[in-house]
Protein backbone atom coordinates (compact mmCIF):
# COMPACT_ATOMS: atom_id res chain seq x y z
CA UNK A 1 0.00 0.00 0.00
CA UNK A 2 2.86 2.40 0.80
CA UNK A 3 4.48 1.58 -2.51
CA UNK A 4 1.26 2.45 -4.37
CA UNK A 5 1.07 5.84 -2.61
CA UNK A 6 4.69 6.56 -3.48
CA UNK A 7 4.06 5.73 -7.12
CA UNK A 8 1.20 8.26 -7.29
CA UNK A 9 3.10 11.09 -5.66
CA UNK A 10 5.03 13.41 -7.91
CA UNK A 11 8.46 14.47 -6.81
CA UNK A 12 8.72 18.01 -5.46
CA UNK A 13 11.43 20.04 -7.10
CA UNK A 14 12.44 23.35 -5.57
CA UNK A 15 13.70 25.94 -8.02
CA UNK A 16 16.31 28.39 -6.85
CA UNK A 17 16.27 31.89 -8.30
CA UNK A 18 18.80 32.24 -11.05
CA UNK A 19 21.75 34.36 -10.10
CA UNK A 20 22.19 37.29 -12.45
CA UNK A 21 25.14 39.49 -12.99
CA UNK A 22 23.06 42.36 -14.41
CA UNK A 23 23.78 41.50 -18.05
CA UNK A 24 20.28 40.14 -18.62
CA UNK A 25 18.77 43.44 -17.52
CA UNK A 26 21.16 45.41 -19.70
CA UNK A 27 20.20 43.28 -22.69
CA UNK A 28 16.50 43.85 -22.04
CA UNK A 29 17.06 47.57 -21.63
CA UNK A 30 19.07 47.74 -24.86
CA UNK A 31 16.14 46.28 -26.79
CA UNK A 32 13.92 49.14 -25.70
CA UNK A 33 13.71 52.11 -28.02
CA UNK A 34 15.14 55.34 -26.67
CA UNK A 35 12.25 57.57 -25.61
CA UNK A 36 13.06 60.92 -27.20
CA UNK A 37 16.44 60.36 -28.78
CA UNK A 38 15.17 59.35 -32.22
CA UNK A 39 14.69 61.91 -34.94
CA UNK A 40 11.01 62.66 -35.56
CA UNK A 41 9.37 60.63 -38.30
CA UNK A 42 8.01 62.38 -41.36
CA UNK A 43 4.24 62.68 -41.30
CA UNK A 44 2.26 60.94 -43.99
CA UNK A 45 -0.03 62.96 -46.24
CA UNK A 46 -3.09 61.77 -44.25
CA UNK A 47 -1.43 62.70 -40.94
CA UNK A 48 -0.64 66.18 -42.29
CA UNK A 49 -4.22 66.60 -43.47
CA UNK A 50 -5.55 65.43 -40.11
CA UNK A 51 -3.23 67.81 -38.27
CA UNK A 52 -4.47 70.72 -40.40
CA UNK A 53 -8.13 69.66 -40.33
CA UNK A 54 -10.46 71.96 -38.45
CA UNK A 55 -11.99 70.77 -35.18
CA UNK A 56 -15.32 72.28 -36.20
CA UNK A 57 -16.99 73.51 -39.37
CA UNK A 58 -20.01 75.69 -40.06
CA UNK A 59 -22.27 74.95 -43.00
CA UNK A 60 -25.46 76.00 -44.70
CA UNK A 61 -27.44 73.20 -46.29
CA UNK A 62 -30.55 72.46 -48.24
CA UNK A 63 -32.26 69.16 -47.48
CA UNK A 64 -34.73 67.44 -49.76
CA UNK A 65 -36.53 64.57 -48.10
CA UNK A 66 -38.12 61.66 -49.96
CA UNK A 67 -40.57 58.91 -49.08
CA UNK A 68 -37.74 56.64 -47.90
CA UNK A 69 -36.19 59.27 -45.61
CA UNK A 70 -36.06 58.32 -41.95
CA UNK A 71 -38.77 60.91 -41.21
CA UNK A 72 -40.66 61.69 -44.43
CA UNK A 73 -42.34 64.89 -43.28
CA UNK A 74 -41.22 68.48 -42.83
CA UNK A 75 -42.34 72.00 -42.05
CA UNK A 76 -43.09 72.37 -45.78
CA UNK A 77 -45.12 69.21 -46.26
CA UNK A 78 -46.82 66.96 -43.72
CA UNK A 79 -46.28 63.81 -45.77
CA UNK A 80 -43.47 63.58 -48.30
CA UNK A 81 -44.23 61.13 -51.10
CA UNK A 82 -41.60 61.88 -53.76
CA UNK A 83 -38.93 59.28 -54.62
CA UNK A 84 -35.24 59.68 -53.92
CA UNK A 85 -34.66 60.25 -57.65
CA UNK A 86 -37.27 63.03 -57.73
CA UNK A 87 -35.69 64.67 -54.67
CA UNK A 88 -32.28 64.48 -56.37
CA UNK A 89 -33.69 66.06 -59.54
CA UNK A 90 -35.13 68.97 -57.52
CA UNK A 91 -31.83 69.40 -55.73
CA UNK A 92 -29.93 69.24 -59.04
CA UNK A 93 -31.97 72.22 -60.28
CA UNK A 94 -31.15 74.12 -57.09
CA UNK A 95 -27.47 73.19 -57.48
CA UNK A 96 -27.55 74.66 -60.99
CA UNK A 97 -28.96 77.94 -59.69
CA UNK A 98 -26.31 78.06 -56.97
CA UNK A 99 -23.49 77.36 -59.41
CA UNK A 100 -24.71 80.19 -61.67
CA UNK A 101 -24.76 82.63 -58.75
CA UNK A 102 -21.33 81.76 -57.45
CA UNK A 103 -19.47 84.72 -58.99
CA UNK A 104 -18.67 85.98 -55.47
CA UNK A 105 -18.72 84.15 -52.13
CA UNK A 106 -21.21 86.70 -50.78
CA UNK A 107 -23.59 86.17 -53.70
CA UNK A 108 -23.36 82.38 -53.35
CA UNK A 109 -24.08 82.54 -49.61
CA UNK A 110 -27.01 84.94 -50.06
CA UNK A 111 -28.55 82.74 -52.78
CA UNK A 112 -28.02 79.61 -50.68
CA UNK A 113 -29.71 81.21 -47.67
CA UNK A 114 -32.63 82.43 -49.78
CA UNK A 115 -33.17 79.01 -51.42
CA UNK A 116 -32.80 77.19 -48.09
CA UNK A 117 -35.58 79.34 -46.59
CA UNK A 118 -38.04 78.29 -49.29
CA UNK A 119 -36.83 74.91 -50.53
CA UNK A 120 -35.20 73.03 -47.63
CA UNK A 121 -37.12 70.36 -45.71
CA UNK A 122 -34.90 70.91 -42.66
CA UNK A 123 -36.01 73.05 -39.72
CA UNK A 124 -32.78 75.03 -40.24
CA UNK A 125 -34.56 76.62 -43.24
CA UNK A 126 -35.73 79.46 -40.98
CA UNK A 127 -32.01 80.26 -40.40
CA UNK A 128 -31.18 80.12 -44.11
CA UNK A 129 -30.01 76.51 -43.73
CA UNK A 130 -27.38 77.47 -41.13
CA UNK A 131 -26.49 74.53 -38.88
CA UNK A 132 -23.96 76.55 -36.90
CA UNK A 133 -20.60 75.14 -35.90
CA UNK A 134 -20.33 71.41 -35.27
CA UNK A 135 -17.52 68.96 -34.61
CA UNK A 136 -16.86 65.36 -35.53
CA UNK A 137 -19.41 62.68 -34.62
CA UNK A 138 -22.26 65.23 -34.44
CA UNK A 139 -23.80 64.62 -37.87
CA UNK A 140 -24.50 61.58 -40.00
CA UNK A 141 -21.20 60.17 -41.35
CA UNK A 142 -21.70 61.08 -45.04
CA UNK A 143 -22.82 64.60 -44.14
CA UNK A 144 -19.91 65.06 -41.72
CA UNK A 145 -17.36 63.73 -44.18
CA UNK A 146 -18.58 66.02 -46.95
CA UNK A 147 -18.72 69.06 -44.63
CA UNK A 148 -15.17 68.59 -43.35
CA UNK A 149 -13.83 67.88 -46.86
CA UNK A 150 -15.08 71.22 -48.22
CA UNK A 151 -13.00 74.38 -48.14
CA UNK A 152 -14.61 77.57 -46.81
CA UNK A 153 -16.89 78.96 -49.53
CA UNK A 154 -17.02 75.63 -51.38
CA UNK A 155 -20.28 74.01 -52.46
CA UNK A 156 -20.77 70.23 -52.34
CA UNK A 157 -22.35 67.96 -54.88
CA UNK A 158 -25.48 66.10 -53.78
CA UNK A 159 -24.90 64.15 -50.56
CA UNK A 160 -27.15 61.26 -49.51
CA UNK A 161 -27.99 60.44 -45.89
CA UNK A 162 -30.86 58.65 -44.18
CA UNK A 163 -32.49 62.08 -43.73
CA UNK A 164 -32.61 62.68 -47.48
CA UNK A 165 -30.40 64.39 -50.03
CA UNK A 166 -28.42 67.57 -49.31
CA UNK A 167 -26.38 70.36 -50.84
CA UNK A 168 -23.82 71.80 -48.41
CA UNK A 169 -22.01 75.14 -48.45
CA UNK A 170 -19.18 75.44 -45.95
CA UNK A 171 -19.00 78.93 -44.46
CA UNK A 172 -16.69 78.41 -41.47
Amino acid sequence: EQQQQQQHQLPVVKLKPKATDGKEEELNESKKRPAEKETPRKLSKNQKLAANAPKQVRVLHILKKHKDSRRPSSWRKKEITCTKEEAKEELQEILGILQESSSTPQELRATMEELARTESDCSSAKRGGDLGFFGKKKMQPAFEQASFALEKGELSDIIETSSGVHIILRIG
